[in-house]
Parts: structure tokens; C-alpha cells; sequence
């Protein structure tokens, strides 16, 4: 027979035994992060019209129309993937705009990854159509989803019906962005797939079998909310400390003299093409210049840069749609666990199952709350 210490003490060891179980009370812990999950970020959707955005300057704010978007956020590192409708003095305008609100050695920057425009070459004309041709904008996003360790999600948005010249509503081309989304410790890798079809592509005045190219403009910046450089548009953005015809990266010096990498966009020019018979592989070209040899895109300041991504040989009534891929990578510093309610609340409810089973002597089973995700 055992005494009623004994049977204390036994019933405790068992207890906590199933604390542990539901995982109350962590027994072992990973020395190596990199076999523990990356925190899972949250994502919202906001969908708004008709509100003015406050930048410090009513009279030249935009006013967004319509402004579509998911953000993510996974600890201190905040992603806004959005379409907007908007307006300022200078017209009205839609766009894709990525912004990515990070940290890295402790200091805050803003990536800006935007389409305005989608550009057509064929016979000796080219078409300049800007995104506010479209009909409309639509905004999906998947659950997050583990591949190993690391937290993925996609997000995609999809220009319906732009018209090709703005006064022709019976040529038009829909535009998808899709966006793969990695989230690891210490940077997160957004694949911008761009998909464009051209089902309901008309242009009479041209013989199917044409060749045509369809070139993807995008603007990149990326900002530093302390610096000052003057006035807008050019003040606290950060000038590339490299470029070239494929590849974009803002390299900076710590206090110590090490160098780091902040942001980095690359092109990949290899695409595919779809038409009746299946999908095939194509090479195309990309360039990146200082907005200065832009042309016919919008002045944006002259730290940012204007890449071009270009899709030769296609035809036309036999290309159905073509699908591109650039990559941008963002490195920050390393991501927390986010504040959740009932993992702050685990070791009170583990101590107060301890208290109650030294007052009564009796097991006390917990059942774990499920976590719900984004």
C-alpha cells in the first residue's frame, strides 16, 4: 500500500506527464531553428472605395477610388500585395503595387514593386496600354500552406478585359500577377508570375499569324522612412548600388564596416507559351534603366528604376497566353514568434492545473485549444 505522499507525488508525475503531452509545458526545446517552423504570418483583405489616402499634402494626395489588397504579416515584417483605382491632379490611374515594410540590423525600409503599364509591338506599331483600360480588378489569396519548415501562400490578381486602344472595347487581354510567397527566418522570396491572355485579343487590321511582343514595365524602389533627400518624389530613396540588364540589388554597410544585402530583384527571362496545341518554352529579355529613359512612364523619382520585360515571337490569333516569373528577395532580420492569446496564456493554465491537482489530489486532463490560421 502506498502512502498518501506517495500517491501526491505519483499523481503529479503523471499529470504533468500529460500536460506535457498537450504540449502545456515544453520537455525539450530545438537548438537548431532551422528544424522548427517558421512562424505562420496573418493575412487580412481589405477591399475600400472612395477614401483619400493621407500622405501630409491634401491637395496632392491620391484618392483611391477602389484599393483591393491582402496584407501579411509575420512579426515585425508587414506585405501589402494590392490593385488600386485612384486619382490625383494628374489623372486617373490603376496599378499592381507590392510593399514590403521591413527591418535589418534593427532599421526600418519599404520595397516598392509596381505595374502600370503592359506595352504590344506588332508590324511597325507599338501600343502603350496602361492598366486603367481594364474593366476591373479582382483580388484572391490560398491558406498558408508548410512546404518543409517554411510558411507559403499565393496571392493573385487579375486585370479583366484591358483594352488595347482605350476607345475599343472589342480588343482586350486579361493580366493576372500571381504571387508566390516563401516566408523563412531571415528573408522572404515573392515569385511575381505574371500570366497574360489573349483569348480575346482583335486586331483587325492585322493578319493572324503576325508576330507581336508584349513587353511587362515595372517600377522598384526602395525607400528609407529616416533618411531626408528633400522634397518629393525623390527624397528617402535608396539609389542601387548595382544593376544590370536582369538583376537589381541595394547593398549597405553596417556600423562595423560589414557589408549586407537588403533587397535584390532578379529577371528570369526564360517564359512559356500556350496555344491550341499545349505549352512550350520561349526566351525573352529584360532590361533595367534609371526612369530617365523610361519614356512614356510616369516620372517616378530618379532613384527607382523602371525594368522591362519583354515576350518576343508571339503570334497572333495562335499564342493564347504566355506566363512569366521575376523573383524579388527581401532579407530581414530574423522573424519572432507574433503574440498569440493562447500560447501567452499556456504556462498560466499549466500552473493552474498543478495548483489543483495539490489541492485535491486528482488528474486533471487540459484540452488544447486549436490554433485558427489566417
Amino acid at each position: 500500500m502506498r502512502n498518501p505522499v506517495q500517491t501526491l507525488v505519483a499523481t503529479i508525475i503523471v499529470s504533468l506527464m500529460i500536460i506535457g503531452s498537450l504540449n502545456l509545458i515544453s520537455f525539450a526545446q530545438a537548438s537548431d531553428s532551422t528544424s522548427e517552423n517558421v512562424p505562420a504570418p496573418q493575412i487580412s483583405e481589405s477591399h475600400i472605395y472612395n477614401k483619400q489616402e493621407m500622405n501630409g499634402n491634401t491637395a496632392q494626395a491620391n484618392y483611391d477610388n477602389e484599393a483591393w489588397g491582402i496584407t501579411i504579416d509575420q512579426g515585425d515584417m508587414n506585405m501589402l500585395i494590392s490593385a488600386r483605382n485612384y486619382s490625383n491632379p494628374n489623372g486617373v490611374y490603376v496599378d499592381y503595387g507590392m510593399n514590403f515594410m521591413f527591418s535589418i540590423g534593427g532599421k526600418n525600409y519599404i520595397a516598392m514593386f509596381t505595374i502600370g503599364q503592359v506595352l504590344f509591338k506588332i508590324g511597325n506599331e507599338t501600343v502603350i496600354v496602361p492598366l486603367k483600360n481594364c474593366d476591373g480588378f479582382q483580388v484572391t489569396y490560398s491558406p498558408v500552406i508548410y512546404d518543409g519548415t517554411i510558411p507559403t501562400l499565393e496571392c493573385n490578381i487579375t486585370y479583366k478585359n484591358i483594352r488595347i486602344y482605350a476607345d475599343s472595347p472589342d480588343s482586350t487581354f486579361d493580366l493576372s500577377v500571381i504571387n508566390h510567397i516563401r516566408g523563412d527566418w531571415n528573408q522572404t522570396s515573392i515569385k511575381v508570375e505574371t500570366l497574360l491572355n489573349f483569348g480575346k485579343m482583335n486586331l483587325s487590321q492585322y493578319a493572324p499569324g503576325e508576330s507581336f511582343t508584349a513587353e511587362i514595365h515595372y517600377i522598384m524602389q526602395l525607400t528609407d522612412p529616416d533618411m531626408k533627400n528633400g522634397s518629393p518624389p525623390d527624397f528617402n530613396t535608396i539609389k542601387p548600388s548595382n544593376y544590370t540588364d536582369s538583376n537589381l540589388e541595394y547593398n549597405m554597410t553596417k556600423d562595423d564596416g560589414s557589408p549586407y544585402t537588403l533587397s535584390k530583384l532578379d529577371m528570369n527571362d526564360s517564359f512559356t507559351i500556350c496555344n491550341a496545341s499545349g505549352a512550350y518554352p520561349a526566351m525573352g529579355y529584360s532590361c533595367i534603366d534609371p526612369p530617365s529613359n523610361s519614356g512614356s512612364l510616369v516620372q517616378y523619382n530618379p532613384n527607382s528604376r523602371v525594368v522591362t520585360h519583354g515576350f518576343p515571337n508571339l503570334i497572333y490569333k495562335d499564342t493564347l497566353s504566355m506566363k512569366s516569373d521575376p523573383e524579388i528577395t527581401v532579407y530581414h532580420d530574423r522573424v519572432t514568434n507574433q503574440s498569440d492569446a493562447s500560447t501567452l496564456w499556456m504556462p498560466i493554465i499549466a500552473i493552474g492545473a498543478i495548483v489543483a491537482i495539490l489541492a485535491i489530489v486528482s488528474v486533471v486532463l487540459l484540452k488544447k485549444r486549436k490554433k485558427k490560421t489566417g
